[in-house]
């Protein structure tokens, strides 16, 4: 068994993951804007940066507010492992144990660093017309910098022929086709973005799809990046009340995922990760994990690899295939009356 499990490990090192779901580079690190670099104008970034960093994890943007984070709020140089300037712009580095044992000590939701990505059609309107931001143009930067300020992995489509074609005014009541055309980018979640008006008075209308499921918002700035940084600061939001997890909170359930080589069986284990799941059974026809959680939030978080929920087996089905050749008992923790949810790609 345990050179089973040991064997495992280590081909799952080996293997270079194509996920669904992106990991967030320099998720613990935050980039903040200073007038010079004066100590007191320090001191202030210092603080606007742990909050920042407490909104991109918990996705609650008075969370850094909380009576027990106000020690760390006030000075959060215990969580720094480092930080320096680029011109003033203040790059401050999080130490990730010492700042996620911070919030779990309040018993806050945590959202990793695998992340849905997001594919961002923005739409800008004024006086001239009506255009899309693609990847690629000068601008695309202040969109991709808002995005990682508050820890989303946006991607911009690339603004071909086929894409400015969809470019119109209803594209908010007419989303259809952008959705249909977003599979070339296997992006998991579609933002949508119509924004007008003129400097100093601008209006962002935006929806948000996570497969057939929507929702919308909007946004009144003054600048183009006050703009950007809501937008995204809104989205940080609505996706970590889905995604943010409490490990060992909820019920006790087994997820047993069908049709799993080593790659998808890496897939699996690291969006699981979260919930410190456990694993329990390798056979020939499925894998079992245990855990404690939501049964809404192991959905949601398994339909980042596009697995789909299958009805449970009829008990004669079940017993063949626990009997089956070559099946391997990594834990013999199963609950009597614990849920099992079923999937399969």
């Amino acid at each position: 068994m345990r050179f089973f499990i040991g064997m495992l490990a280590a081909l799952v090192a080996l293997v270079t993951l194509t996920a669904y779901a992106a990991p967030v580079a320099g998720l613990y690190q935050v980039r903040e804007e200073l007038v010079s670099q004066d100590s007191a104008i320090r001191d202030a970034g210092l603080q606007q940066a742990f909050s920042t960093l407490v909104q991109r994890l918990t996705g609650r943007a008075d969370a850094a507010q909380l009576p027990a984070l106000a020690s760390y709020q006030s000075d959060p140089q215990a969580l720094i492992s480092r930080y320096g300037y680029d011109g003033n712009t203040l790059i401050v580095n999080f130490d990730p144990p010492s700042v996620q044992s911070a919030l779990r000590a309040l018993n806050l939701p945590v959202w990793g660093t695998n992340r849905p990505a997001v594919l961002s059609w923005w739409m800008l309107e004024d006086e001239q017309g009506i255009r899309l931001v693609s990847d690629g143009q000068l601008d695309a930067q202040e969109f991709y910098s808002a995005a990682q300020y508050y820890g989303v992995p946006a991607r911009l489509p690339l603004g071909d022929l086929d894409e400015q074609l969809l470019v119109s005014r209803d594209v908010l009541s007419q989303s259809a086709p952008i959705l249909e055309s977003a599979a070339r980018y296997n992006a998991d979640i579609v933002l949508i973005v119509h924004q007008q008006g003129e400097v100093e008075a601008l209006n962002a209308q935006w929806q948000l799809w996570l497969g057939d499921e929507r929702q919308q918002g909007q946004v009144n700035a003054a600048t183009q990046a006050a703009v950007a940084r809501e937008v995204y600061a809104q989205v940080n939001q609505r996706l970590a009340q889905r995604f943010a997890i409490k490990p060992g909170e909820g019920e006790a359930l087994n997820v047993r995922v069908t049709g799993v080589d080593l790659e998808r069986f890496v897939l699996v284990e690291r969006l699981l990760e979260p919930f410190a799941a456990q694993l329990q059974t390798v056979s020939k026809d499925y894998v079992q994990w245990q855990m404690r959680s939501s049964a809404e939030q192991v959905r949601a978080q398994l339909a980042l690899a596009d697995l789909q929920e299958q009805a449970a087996p009829l008990l004669g089905q079940e017993l063949s295939a626990a009997d089956g050749a070559g099946a391997v008992s990594v834990s013999n923790n199963a609950e009597p009356g614990v849920q099992t949810l079923y999937f399969s790609w």
